[in-house]
């Protein structure tokens, strides 16, 4: 199962500036995801991060591995975030950043579900460029009504 950016929007409740998907590249529900994000120079953390030389902000990917992992769940229970609702981070295990992302890359996003109940989810999230692992680690979410 692959989704469109129109798609994603629909699930997520991120807004402009902060939706990481472009793309939902790869869906296996109850397994794993994979997605996309194309980095680019107008994006507007790059007007402090750095502004003579712009690297993605490893919490921007951090929250690319938390919106994929919020499709995720949500294509696996099959139910939805209602109106008040949203999957909210609780912890991040074991976070790496390996190598910088700069604009003009594509980072593909991977999440695999370690565990999961009807309410939270553990999963661990890597963050590539050109198959050079930039970023990983374990992270783990909950449904929580805000």
């Amino acid at each position: 199962m692959n989704m469109s950016f129109e798609e994603v929007r629909r699930l997520l409740k991120q807004r402009f500036p902060f939706i990481m998907v472009d793309l939902v590249l790869e869906l296996i529900p109850g397994e794993k995801i994979k997605a996309l994000k194309n980095v680019t120079g107008n994006e507007i953390q790059f007007l402090g991060h750095f502004p003579d030389y712009a690297i993605m902000p490893g919490v921007f990917m951090v929250e690319a591995i938390g919106q994929a992992a919020s499709i995720l769940f949500i294509k696996t229970t099959q139910k939805g975030l209602d109106g008040g609702e949203a999957m909210v981070l609780g912890a991040i295990n074991s976070m790496k950043f390996l190598s910088p992302v700069y604009p003009g890359q594509t980072m593909i996003v991977e999440v695999n579900l370690i565990k999961m109940a009807q309410e939270a989810a553990l999963v661990e999230g890597h963050v590539t460029v050109d198959a050079k692992l930039a970023a990983t680690g374990k992270l783990g979410f909950a449904r929580k009504i805000l």
